[in-house]
């Protein structure tokens, strides 16, 4: 045999030796500290309600956490209580910063991770919780734990779930608080599908089990359960209302918005299946938010959990166990989505894939030979002890799937969180004192008069737009709250219907002739219109659908929601009795090219002073898409080039003013 190999042989006899020695020495076991517990006559920590005394001593090279002191221990956990690797609750002789964590504390945790054979899962999601901003989560110090003189394996001391400085930092009630501003809180709650083990615990209407976790049984008062369920339930009933979007009347008005939105990302990464199962949330004193937080209990998400199967590509808002209930519910609402979308992006453009994957290597690297003497003490590797997804026959494997799951993971919620904000429903049209161009959705022509003719009875046609064209532009006279009136301002005649299937005219203006009024009907997004006569019923329309120029103008059969022959763009051109301000002091006409434009537009100008111009682009809704401020500290011929890259295809406005407001105003196509 390999001397090299023969060392490594030693090396693990001499390891499983040690950890089945019944006597102990109180040395440092690995390169991470070693913590010895002892009770008073070896007593044994037997329930999770039963206080057993004793010693805890810590051995580490770092002689400043170095400790000991007397202290009581119990069990602690749920379904990880009935596991063969317990985890405990040590109580302390006296507050102490343990381990140089930063709380100030006697109350301190040892989790065993037992059925995450990484060992880090939860030290990875409390990681996630520090990245993410959350207000609080918890410290994290791993050891080699002896109870007993029995070696237990590697474990992860951390915080007990409390209110407390360094933990959850909100106020602490005393037991006499029964009115405002004390008994407002602060109160530590948690989502509890174990709830009814608990000492106080309510469920609300919607069947949500709730723990009050501070103040505690022994002190919470009636007035402060009474206080703290109803504040739960005034928040679900906003929730729930008719009004849940509302900013004041919803349930945003009762919620910090920002723990909310970090909380979720923090359980869709984890792939957390008790996300909704157990969530910790507080509320502060004086504060009508609830934060929600800490991150706790994560050592069956990162796909550990196999009631979901491979969940690298499934929502826990859709998978997760019961109780989704406010999850689904707050994800009906667009502003939620929206929030969490926004997020998500910056948390990607942050890097939180490189952190990740960096603090894992080094969780992993510096708990190497910890592992491996917990896994000579639990020989279960490639066995599975409650609900693993997948089994490893080595150690580093399992944190290689773990790696790799959060990079697949990060994927598919750039496109499962993806949010694009619908548009806006139309508004309702309101006149003002502005010449409008009529402008068909379908083709981007315009409502004309034919020739530009000044008769009564003229035809109207659909014609490509052109600049400063009095025939295409309409002056609109709101007549009441649901009547409108065109006129040209060319002729200063009014649009009138003339029957089904037949050509609009322009006519004399009469105020008592109904053929000339016109309903002006929001229709989809994006500010268009239908245009309905009052007289027959009938909508204007773009005869045929035609692009040609000269194609009729018409009544039709109303189909404003579903035909885009019938949708329309009013947009307001420049103000009554204006016409287009072509500026004194860009003295030449101003020419934009190409037209159409693809990628880039220019606009050239001559000018006899120096000026500064600011350039706008708004599309045909009216809605400004570009700004530029531009300083031209000569004169002669100048130029501007824009990029169009980030625009759709469809037709523009360009408007330049300078200082004195002096406008002008130009029409482009983007291909």
């Amino acid at each position: 045999m390999k001397k090299s190999s023969l060392r490594i042989t030693l090396f693990y006899i001499s390891l499983f030796l040690l950890s089945n020695c019944s006597l102990l020495a109180q040395q440092q076991l690995t390169n991470i500290p070693s913590v010895y517990i002892n009770t008073t006559n070896n007593q044994s920590v037997s329930d999770k309600t039963t206080w057993v005394t004793g010693n805890v001593i810590v051995v580490s090279q770092d002689t400043s956490i170095a400790l000991n002191m007397p202290m009581e221990i119990r069990g602690r956990g749920n379904s990880t209580w009935g596991f063969s690797k317990k985890p405990y609750r040590m109580k302390l002789d006296k507050k102490t910063n343990f381990m140089n964590m930063p709380a100030h504390a006697k109350d301190w945790v040892f989790l065993a991770n037992h059925a995450d054979k990484t060992l880090i899962r939860n030290a990875v999601a409390f990681k996630i919780g520090h990245l993410l901003g959350l207000q609080y989560s918890p410290a994290v110090q791993f050891v080699d734990l002896t109870l007993n003189n029995n070696y237990l394996g590697n474990y992860m001391v951390t915080d007990q779930m409390e209110v407390n400085p360094g933990r959850v930092d909100i106020e602490k009630q005393d037991t006499l608080d029964t009115t405002e501003p004390n008994i407002t809180g602060g109160y530590l709650l948690e989502i509890d599908g174990f709830a009814s083990g608990e000492p106080v615990w309510f469920t609300t209407t919607k069947g949500m089990k709730i723990t009050v976790k501070s103040p505690d049984d022994e002190k919470i008062n009636p007035e402060q359960l009474d206080y703290i369920s109803n504040y739960i339930e005034d928040f679900e009933a906003r929730l729930f209302s008719t009004d849940f979007k509302d900013p004041l009347k919803g349930y945003r008005a009762y919620v910090d918005s920002a723990s909310l939105v970090n909380w979720y990302i923090a359980s869709e990464l984890t792939g957390n299946s008790d996300a909704f199962w157990s969530t910790y949330i507080y509320k502060k004193r004086s504060d009508n938010k609830l934060y929600f937080g800490p991150l706790w209990d994560y050592d069956i998400a990162f796909n550990n959990d196999d009631r979901l199967g491979d969940a690298t590509e499934k929502l826990m808002s859709q998978y997760a166990h019961v109780n989704r209930t406010w999850i689904e519910r707050m994800l009906q609402d667009e502003w939620f989505k929206a929030a969490v979308w926004k997020r998500w992006q910056l948390v990607v453009e942050n890097n939180i894939s490189g952190a990740l994957t960096n603090y894992i290597d080094e969780l992993s690297e510096m708990i190497d030979l910890s592992q491996q003497r917990n896994f000579i003490k639990w020989n279960i590797l490639n066995t599975r002890v409650y609900r693993e997804t997948y089994l490893f026959p080595t150690y580093a494997q399992g944190v290689d799937n773990l790696k790799t799951y959060i990079g697949n993971r990060i994927t598919f919620l750039n496109n499962s969180l993806k949010y694009i904000e619908p548009p806006k429903p139309s508004e309702p049209f309101v006149a003002s004192n502005y010449n409008y161009l009529l402008i068909n959705k379908k083709t981007n022509n315009v409502v004309d008069v034919t020739d530009n003719s000044l008769l009564l009875n003229s035809k109207l046609v659909m014609w490509e737009p052109i600049d400063e064209d009095a025939g295409q532009m309409w002056q609109i006279k709101q007549l009441n709250d649901s009547l409108f009136r065109f006129v040209n301002k060319n002729s200063g005649l009014a649009m009138a219907g003339n029957g089904r299937g037949a050509n609009l005219i322009q006519v004399a203006v009469n105020d008592n002739d109904n053929s000339q009024q016109w309903k002006i009907k929001p229709v989809s997004t994006g500010n268009l219109y239908g245009i309905v006569n009052m007289k027959s019923g009938y909508s204007i329309n773009n005869s045929g659908g035609g692009f040609a120029n000269g194609t009729n103008v018409i009544e039709y059969n109303s189909n404003i929601t579903g035909s885009e022959n019938q949708q329309w763009y009013i947009q307001k051109i420049n103000l009554i009795n204006t016409g287009f301000a072509q500026s004194s002091l860009l003295k030449y006409r101003v020419e934009i090219y190409p037209n159409p434009a693809s990628d880039l537009l220019s606009i050239r100008f001559d000018a006899d002073v120096p000026q500064n111009i600011v350039v706008s682009i708004f599309d045909l809704t009216g809605r400004q898409r570009m700004v530029l401020n531009e300083n031209f500290n000569s004169t002669g011929k100048h130029e501007i080039t824009i990029p169009l890259t980030e625009m759709e295809a469809g037709m523009y406005f360009v408007q330049l003013i300078n200082e004195k407001s002096e406008k002008t105003i130009l029409k482009f196509v983007k291909k």
